[in-house]
C-alpha cells in the first residue's frame, strides 16, 4: 500500500514525501526491488544525482537488463558528465533491442555525430512501425529532423520539427490543454493583480535569505548562469527547475480554476501567503535546501517565475532576479528546434510568439516595477565579455567573487539536467548570431503582429 503511495506521489511531483515513503520501506528491509528503482527517480529529481545512481545500479543488480533503468541510469550519467559511460549504456539498450528509439535519442543528445549510416537506416525502419506510441512518433521525427539539419535540408528539418511537436503534444494532451490555460488564461491575466491575504504574518524575523532566481526563456543561458553561480566561494546550493512556486501557487488556485463550474469572469487570484510560505518550504527541503538555517543564498532556475515575482517578493524581500535573454528570433528558432517535451507552449510557432509576447508584457512589468531587483543579462554581451559580466552577476547578488569562477566548467560536482549539459563543459564560446539565418522565413507572416520582431 505504502509503495502505490509512494508512486501516486513521484507521478504528483511531490518528491519530498515520496522519498520519506521509499525511504522508511528501505529501512524496513522490504524485499522489493521497485523500491530501488523509485529512489533512483526521486534522488534525481532532488539533483542528488550520485545518489540516484547507486540505486539504480542496486535495481540492475537485480534486473541487469531492465531497460526503463538502463535510460535512466544513462540520463544521470549523462548529468553528470559522464559522457562515455551514458553511451555505453545506450550502445548496450540498441544491443538488448535495436527498435526501442529512446536508445538513439539517447546518443543523439550526447553527440549527433556518433550515429551512423546504419543507425539511421533502423530509424527509418522503426518509423514505419505502425504500433508506435505518439511519444515515440514524436522522438522518431525530432531524430531525422537532426539528420536533415546537419545536410542543410531546412525545410525538411522543418516539416519533420512539426510532426515532432504535433506527436509530443498529442501524447500528453490533457496536460497540455490544462498549462496553456494557465499561461493564456489565468497567470497572463492576473499577474499584476493577485490578492494576497495573510500578508502581516508573514514577516516574522527569519535570517534573511537572499535567494537568486534566474527567470526568462529556455534556451537563454539560464544553465551557464547557475553553474557560474555556484562556482564561488559562497555555497550556493541550487533546486535547479523545481517549479516550487508554480506548484504552490497550483495547489490553492488548481481547485478553482480546473473545476467545471470555474467562471473566469468572477476569478479572484488570491493566495494566502502564510500557507505559500509553508509550502514553499516544504518543497525546499526536499532539495536539501533550508533557508532558515543555513542556506542564505540558494538558486532556483525555474524560468517561468518571471510570473511570480510579485509572490516572490512577499516571501522573500531580498530576492534577486537574473534575467537571461537573447535575440528573439533566436529564442523562437532555438526552442522549436528543441525538445522540450514538458513545456506546453513550445510545439507551435504560433503557440512559441504568444508565451513570448505575453513574457515581455510581464517582465516589462516588473523591471519597471522592481527595477533594484532585477539584472538583465544579454547571452550574446555575455559570451564576449564573460569576466566582466560574471563579476557584474557577482556583485548583484552580494556574493563573493573569485577567479576560479570562471573555470567553472572544470569542476567534478557539475551537473545539469537540462539540454546544455554539454555545453557547460566546456569554456565560453562566442555567440553565433548567424545560426538562425536560414529560418527566418518562417517567422514572415507574423513580423507584423509583433512590434518585437525585426527580420531585418
Amino acid at each position: 500500500m505504502d509503495l502505490l503511495i509512494g508512486e501516486k506521489l513521484i507521478k504528483q511531483k511531490e518528491f519530498g514525501k515520496a522519498l520519506n515513503i521509499f525511504t522508511k520501506l528501505e529501512k524496513n528491509n522490504i524485499k522489493d526491488k521497485r523500491i530501488f528503482f523509485y529512489l533512483g527517480i526521486i534522488y534525481f529529481e532532488l539533483n542528488n544525482i550520485h545518489k540516484s545512481i547507486r540505486y539504480y545500479e542496486k535495481y540492475l543488480k537485480e534486473d541487469p537488463n531492465s531497460i526503463i533503468t538502463l535510460h535512466r541510469l544513462a540520463a544521470a550519467k549523462q548529468s553528470i558528465g559522464e559522457i562515455e559511460a551514458a553511451k555505453n549504456i545506450y550502445l548496450r539498450l540498441i544491443k538488448i533491442d535495436k527498435y526501442k528509439i529512446r536508445s538513439y535519442y539517447g546518443i543523439l543528445m550526447l553527440d549527433e555525430n556518433l550515429l551512423t549510416k546504419e543507425n539511421f537506416e533502423t530509424i527509418h525502419e522503426i518509423e514505419k512501425n505502425q504500433s508506435l506510441n505518439l511519444h515515440e512518433k514524436g522522438i522518431v521525427n525530432f531524430i531525422l529532423s537532426k539528420k536533415e539539419k546537419k545536410n542543410n535540408n531546412y525545410k525538411k528539418e522543418i516539416e519533420y520539427l512539426k510532426n515532432f511537436h504535433l506527436n509530443i503534444f498529442n501524447s500528453n494532451y490533457s496536460f497540455n490543454m490544462s498549462s496553456q490555460f494557465y499561461y493564456n488564461e489565468i497567470i497572463s491575466q492576473n499577474y499584476n493583480k493577485i490578492s494576497i491575504v495573510n500578508k502581516k504574518e508573514i514577516h516574522k524575523k527569519d535570517d534573511h535569505p537572499s535567494p537568486i532566481f534566474i527567470i526568462g526563456l529556455p534556451r537563454s543561458g539560464s544553465t551557464l548562469v547557475e553553474s557560474i553561480l555556484t562556482s564561488g566561494v559562497d555555497k550556493v546550493d541550487s533546486s535547479g527547475e523545481s517549479h516550487v512556486f508554480n506548484m504552490a501557487i497550483l495547489e490553492q488556485i488548481g481547485p478553482k480554476i480546473y473545476n467545471k463550474d470555474f467562471d473566469k469572469k468572477n476569478f479572484l487570484f488570491e493566495i494566502e501567503l502564510s500557507l505559500l510560505k509553508e509550502t514553499i518550504s516544504q518543497r525546499y527541503s526536499a532539495f536539501n535546501i533550508n533557508y532558515k538555517t543555513k542556506n542564505r543564498f540558494f538558486i532556483d532556475k525555474s524560468l517561468e517565475n518571471f510570473f511570480n515575482i510579485e509572490l516572490i517578493l512577499n516571501i522573500f524581500p531580498d530576492a534577486k532576479f537574473l534575467h537571461t535573454f537573447r535575440d528573439p528570433i533566436d529564442s523562437i528558432i532555438s526552442i522549436y528546434q528543441s525538445m522540450l517535451a514538458e513545456l506546453s507552449w513550445t510545439h507551435k510557432i504560433e503557440d512559441i510568439l504568444n508565451y513570448i509576447d505575453i513574457y515581455y508584457k510581464v517582465i516589462a512589468y516588473f523591471k519597471a516595477k522592481y527595477p533594484e531587483k532585477i539584472m538583465d543579462i544579454n547571452l550574446k554581451k555575455f559570451t564576449e565579455e564573460s569576466d566582466l559580466t560574471a563579476k557584474k552577476i557577482y556583485n548583484f547578488c552580494n556574493l563573493n567573487w573569485s577567479n576560479e569562477v570562471l573555470n567553472f566548467y572544470k569542476r567534478n560536482n557539475l551537473h545539469s539536467k537540462t539540454l546544455s549539459f554539454a555545453q557547460i563543459r566546456k569554456k565560453i564560446s562566442k555567440y553565433n548570431d548567424k545560426k538562425y539565418k536560414p529560418y527566418l522565413y518562417m517567422l514572415n507572416d507574423y513580423s507584423k503582429k509583433y512590434d518585437w520582431i525585426n527580420l531585418d
